[in-house]
């Protein structure tokens, strides 16, 4: 189905000459491409936009009270909706186009723009950008002295193959209601889980008069390693979470993670397992809802009895940076399952962590239910953007497949 859909909105049938090759500065006359400005010194009411705040196709940044516009002086860096703004460092090549809420802010150095009062120009690049084409493309000419990083000069070099306009038009109009499915169902999901910690909350206040004891007795907590050297001959792929994997969750769950590798049988953490990574700033939980392996740094977490397991997690969120104190190290990176085991844990009794299960369960599995649907989303996002690279192989006179450039590379919509 989802390859029916690629095939419907990019036309494979369409002939070669329909689409034409250019360098992205020469795609339209009065095309304007430059990068942002140093942001020291800007007013503190002023809106920034960084190349942080540049994520999933879109500008997400939170400065209450700053506004576009304000600055007395004309610059270069003043976005104007419809600019597409692209990433030059670190993750480079991510691109979000800027509405109305972001027109009149000024882009830093580590931020390119694109403009053109062609506005299907910029609509175009930034769906292009995400291609394994362009992202190998990318990966090929950043330079890397300190990070990642790409030149203006080399984005304006950069060969984009270009479809008409008909096709464009459809093409943005899919891409954003795929993403804006995405962006609701990331909401719900969000209210959701807020929804079973509130209520978590609210019971939190006869904490007083609960009994307590450690997680040791209530829990088995093995610590995460490195993948074995050489290889287990009775081994298994599977994924392998990474500290990062749980610390860059938006929800409490982990739906499967870039590296696999094989392992063990016997240390692959069944779905329902909570998985935990520490930082200074606090602890942080998440559910894996697909057969996973900790790796270095990573506390598996396994429940004596699955119906404790919200209980468990919810204690876990609200305690957070209580219990990361007892994680080792200057920054606080890695908990031992001793260390763990010792920390105590609210335990009433068996009925009041059943009523919290009854309530909590709903909720999580609404959030579970939005974060499948945007895997199948991010699935037809990725089958449509791979669609498009064949398109350009053909033009570009390519011989042979495009290289992979790795994770970079891949879509991955919000989770």
């Amino acid at each position: 189905m989802r390859d029916d859909l690629a095939t419907h909105h990019i036309g494979h049938s369409e002939r070669p000459e329909a689409w034409t090759t250019t360098r992205l500065e020469d795609l339209a006359e009065d095309l304007y491409v430059t990068y942002g400005v140093n942001d020291r010194g800007l007013p503190g009411h002023q809106g920034v936009v960084r190349a942080g705040d540049v994520r999933d196709g879109r500008i997400t940044t939170d400065q209450p009270g700053c506004e576009g516009g304000v600055m007395q002086r004309s610059t270069r860096a003043t976005l104007r909706r419809d600019d597409l703004v692209v990433v030059l460092v670190r993750r480079v090549g991510d691109a979000a186009l800027v509405s109305e809420e972001h027109e009149g802010w000024v882009a830093t150095r580590s931020v390119g723009i694109v403009r053109s009062k062609e506005r299907h120009i910029t609509r175009w690049l930034r769906i292009w950008l995400r291609t394994r084409w362009a992202q190998a493309w990318i990966q090929q000419h950043v330079s890397a002295h300190v990070e990642p990083t790409l030149s203006i000069d080399a984005l304006r070099k950069m060969p984009v193959p270009v479809p008409p306009l008909e096709r464009i038009e459809k093409l943005h109009e899919l891409v954003t209601l795929i993403e804006d499915k995405t962006r609701l169902n990331l909401s719900i999901a969000a209210d959701a889980v807020a929804l079973a910690d509130a209520h978590y909350a609210t019971w939190n206040r006869y904490r007083t008069s609960w009994p307590r004891c450690e997680f040791g007795r209530v829990t088995r907590a093995p610590t995460g390693r490195a993948a074995p050297s050489p290889a287990p001959e009775d081994g298994v792929t599977c994924n392998w979470v990474a500290p990062s994997d749980i610390l860059n969750t938006r929800l409490p769950y982990l739906d499967g993670t870039e590296r696999q590798g094989l392992a063990v049988p016997g240390d692959i953490c069944e779905p329902g397992t909570i998985l935990i990574a520490t930082r200074p700033d606090g602890m942080r939980a998440a559910v894996t809802l697909r057969p996973v392996v900790a790796g270095r740094g990573v506390l598996a977490i396994h429940p004596g009895d699955p119906e404790n397991s919200w209980w468990l997690l919810h204690e876990l969120r609200l305690r957070s940076r209580e219990l990361s104190r007892a994680a080792q190290g200057r920054q606080a990176r890695e908990i031992t399952k001793r260390a763990f085991s010792r920390l105590d844990v609210a335990w009433p009794v068996d009925d009041v962590r059943r009523e919290f299960h009854r309530v909590a369960r709903p909720l999580h599995q609404v959030a579970q239910q939005r974060v499948a649907e945007n895997a199948s989303l991010n699935e037809t996002l990725v089958t449509l953007l791979s669609a498009l690279s064949p398109a350009a192989d053909r033009l570009a006179g390519s011989t042979g497949p495009v290289p992979d450039a790795g994770p970079a590379a891949r879509t991955n919509v919000a989770r």
